[in-house]
C-alpha cells in the first residue's frame, strides 16, 4: 500500500513538472516574433535558439521520464486519476494567476474531458497490457501498418497550421481556438509516447540497442514529437493555455490507446463492466470536442495575451 502509495505521489510530481513546462513554454511564446505553422523551419529556430524554451524542454523531459518510472509502477487506474488531478490543478492556475476565462460551455468540456480521463483508467485490466513481440512480429513485419498510423496524426496537424495561418481579415475575423491546435498537437503527442513505448518494448524482448536503432521507433518519436512541440509553441502563442493544455492532453492519451491497439496488440477489455467504462471514456471525449467552441473568444484572454495582438505581424 505505501510502495503504491510513493509512486503515486511520485507520479502526481511528475505530471506537476510536465505542466509547469507548458507554462514556461508559454512564457517563451510570448517573448518570440509572431510564430507561423507555413514556416517551420523557421519556428524550430527560435524555439532552439530561446535559451527559456529550452528550459521549459528539460522541465518536459524531466516530467516524462518521471513518469515513465512511476505509470510503469503503478496501475492505470491510479495513473489515469493522477493525471486528471494535474490537469485541475494546471486549468485552476491558468484561471486563477493568468487571468484566462472559460465559459460555461468550455467549463462543461473540460469536465467531460477529465471524466472521460477517469473512466478510461478504471477500464484498464492485466489481459490488455502491450506484448513485447508485438514489435516484431507485427509492426516491423508489415510497415504499412506504421504509416496507417501515422497518416492521420500528420495530416491533422498540417490541416490545422494551414488553417490558422489563413489570413482572415473584416471585422468579423475569428481567430482558430485551441482545440484545434491540441488536436493536432495532441495527435502527435500521443504517436510520440506510442513511439517511446515501442522502444520499450523492443529492448525488452531482444536486449539489443542495435535492434531499437533499426526499428522505426527512435524516429517515430523524435519526428512526431518535433511536430508536437512546434505545433504547441504556435498554439500558446495564439490561445489559452488551459484549452490547449486540456486537448492536448486527453488527445494525446487517447491516440496512444488506439496506436497501442494497432502497433502493439493492446486489447480492449473483453468484461462487460470495464468494456463499457472505456467505450463511455471515449463517448465522452469525442463528446468534450463537439461541445468546445472552434474559435476563440477576445474576451475570455487574459490580459497579456491581448496585449499580445499589438505584436507586429509577420510578412
Amino acid at each position: 500500500m505505501g510502495h503504491d502509495l510513493g509512486y503515486a505521489a511520485l507520479a502526481l510530481l511528475a505530471t506537476t513538472v510536465y505542466y509547469i513546462a507548458f507554462l514556461v513554454f508559454r512564457v517563451s511564446a510570448r517573448r518570440m516574433e509572431p510564430l507561423r505553422g507555413s514556416r517551420p523551419f523557421r519556428v524550430a529556430r527560435l524555439m532552439l535558439t530561446d535559451p527559456v524554451w529550452l528550459g521549459g524542454g528539460l522541465l518536459l523531459f524531466l516530467g516524462l521520464g518521471y513518469e515513465v518510472v512511476a505509470f510503469s509502477a503503478v496501475p492505470l487506474a491510479v495513473a489515469q486519476p493522477v493525471f486528471a488531478l494535474g490537469l485541475v490543478l494546471l486549468v485552476a492556475f491558468a484561471v486563477g494567476f493568468l487571468g484566462e476565462r472559460l465559459s460555461l460551455r468550455e467549463w462543461a468540456s473540460v469536465a467531460l474531458f477529465v471524466l472521460a480521463t477517469g473512466l478510461i483508467g478504471l477500464s484498464a485490466t492485466t489481459e490488455g497490457e502491450p506484448r513485447a513481440d508485438a514489435t516484431l512480429t507485427g509492426t516491423l513485419a508489415r510497415p504499412w501498418t506504421m504509416l496507417a498510423v501515422c497518416a492521420p496524426a500528420v495530416i491533422v496537424a498540417a490541416l490545422v497550421w494551414l488553417v490558422g495561418d489563413r489570413r482572415a481579415g473584416g471585422r468579423h475575423a475569428r481567430r482558430l481556438a485551441g482545440v484545434a491546435y491540441g488536436i493536432g498537437a495532441g495527435a502527435c503527442a500521443g504517436l510520440a509516447e506510442a513511439g517511446i513505448r515501442g522502444i520499450s518494448l523492443l529492448y525488452e524482448d531482444t536486449g539489443s540497442v542495435r535492434a531499437v536503432l533499426e526499428s522505426p521507433y527512435p524516429y517515430l518519436t523524435i519526428g512526431l514529437a518535433a511536430i508536437a512541440l512546434g505545433q504547441l509553441q504556435v498554439a500558446l502563442q495564439r490561445c489559452r493555455i488551459a484549452i490547449v493544455a486540456v486537448v492536448l492532453t486527453v488527445i494525446g492519451r487517447t491516440y496512444l490507446v488506439l496506436s497501442s491497439t494497432v502497433l502493439f496488440g493492446e486489447q480492449w477489455p473483453r468484461d462487460t463492466g470495464p468494456f463499457a467504462l472505456r467505450a463511455g471514456g471515449f463517448a465522452l471525449a469525442l463528446a468534450a470536442l463537439a461541445l468546445f467552441p472552434r474559435y476563440e473568444d477576445p474576451a475570455a484572454r487574459s490580459p497579456e495575451a491581448a496585449a499580445g495582438k499589438r505584436v507586429r505581424a509577420t510578412p
